[in-house]
């Protein structure tokens, strides 16, 4: 039995790691701007799914930020408060 009580804080720090890329490469090879926005997707993708592994929601895995958003709304929807 795996303890899932530490997996959101594993994707916030895989997140934190592909920001950080956007980052330095923006900073450093802005023309690369495409890495750029494909680090910041991805970033972003991890960040939805650690909340919804916090909260304990089932979803599928994809890239799709929309369907990732759509059910963070469903299932919290004080969400939309902020």
């Amino acid at each position: 039995m795996s303890d899932r009580k530490h997996e959101p804080e594993l994707w916030i720090i895989k997140g934190d790691h592909d920001l950080g890329t956007a980052r330095i490469t923006y900073k450093h090879i802005p023309e690369f701007l495409d890495t750029v926005t494909f680090h910041c997707q991805q970033a972003a993708e991890k960040y939805l799914k650690a909340y919804l592994i916090y909260l304990s929601v089932p979803f599928r895995f994809t890239h799709d930020l929309i369907y990732l958003l759509d059910i963070i709304c469903e299932s919290d929807p004080d969400v939309m408060k902020y």
